[in-house]
């Protein structure tokens, strides 16, 4: 075999390593919407009857951030009408919280317990200032849905972590400005954008979760077959 022959396999091989390790955990969102990559997931969750805890995790989550979305969208369009796009903006925005990699919830050292945990720190963060929105004049139907939502969300995942109120890791932000109508749109308009990315991320380890679990139960129901088969 010629030395090319075996560069190409060489290169293969670690293609193939590089490929099943991305696939293993899931991926930092950064700005990329949760239905470009999605499609997929959906399906495989719900095709399954009857569904887990961790998956209606998962599709509570992917309603949330559907509806965080539409009204990002809407608060952008009237309040920002002759902007090309949304990282125009992206100078003055405020921060408020979000997923980190060091959270457990988007890299290698996957840790289910820590993402959960952070991810309903940050969702108790936007629910408490959901105030803010609620004085904004937007479709008054989704804001009483995203706070519906948010609240089924969190007590959903804290039947598992049985934090008690106020007992959350706390979270830190800019404090949110209304010096203006021009400090009130962008604070909006923050709000509501990291909200977004912080459903996508929190989307994607929940399913994640739900996977890795229905994984470990399909094991499980496996194995005293097998020990019977092997007697026989």
């Amino acid at each position: 075999m010629s030395s090319a022959q075996n560069a190409a396999l060489f290169l293969s091989a670690v293609l193939a390593v590089f490929i099943s390790l991305v696939d293993a955990v899931p991926a930092y969102s950064g700005l990329t919407e949760l239905s470009e990559t999605s499609g997929d997931e959906v399906q495989d969750v719900e095709g399954k009857s009857p569904l887990s805890e961790r998956q209606k995790w998962y599709l509570m989550a992917r309603d949330l951030h559907r509806d965080v979305k539409t009204l990002r969208d809407q608060q952008f369009e009237r309040d920002f009408r002759e902007t090309v796009n949304m990282t125009a903006y992206e100078g003055a925005k405020i921060k408020t919280p979000l997923l980190r990699p060091s959270d457990g919830c988007v890299s290698r050292n996957f840790s289910a317990e820590r993402c959960l945990s952070r991810i309903y720190s940050v969702l108790t963060w936007y629910r408490e200032n959901w105030s803010f929105i609620e004085k904004e004049n937007l479709t008054s139907s989704l804001v009483k849905d995203i706070k519906h939502a948010s609240k089924r969300l969190l007590e959903a995942l804290n039947s598992q972590l049985q934090i008690a109120d106020g007992q959350q890791d706390q979270v830190s932000s800019a404090p949110l400005s209304v010096r203006s109508a021009w400090t009130r749109k962008i604070t909006t308009h923050s709000i509501l954008f990291n909200f977004s990315s912080v459903m996508i991320d929190s989307c994607r380890a929940l399913h994640y979760i739900s996977k890795r679990k229905a994984a470990h139960r399909a094991k499980d129901t496996k194995r005293p077959a097998d020990r019977s088969s092997g007697k026989n």
